[in-house]
């Protein structure tokens, strides 16, 4: 089974890297994701935190959206992100 493809120079997660099922591609639609190596905690996420916003549009934070891949069977979604722009990192917690 074929597990990735292009289209239109875009990768395409055809198979679920865990159980092989078929992949339903769509969008992740939010105001922000971000990254930590360890969990982030509400106090953390206000003030002191260390993390990466890896998915965020900036001030006035509109929703971003991000194509994704799902597998629903292992509740698993798998997304590409770019680097976020200046505004975002001037506007991060």
């Amino acid at each position: 089974m074929k597990a990735a493809g292009k289209v239109e120079g875009k990768t395409v997660i055809e198979a679920c890297p865990i159980c092989g099922s078929k992949m339903e591609m769509g969008y992740i639609a939010s105001r922000m994701i971000a990254w930590s190596d360890k969990k982030i905690s509400n106090w953390s996420f206000k003030g002191l935190w260390s993390g990466e916003i890896v998915v965020s549009k900036g001030y006035p934070f509109p929703i971003a959206n991000v194509e994704a891949a799902r597998c629903r069977k292992c509740k698993l979604i798998i997304f590409k992100y770019e680097e976020t722009n200046d505004s975002a990192k001037e506007n991060s917690p």
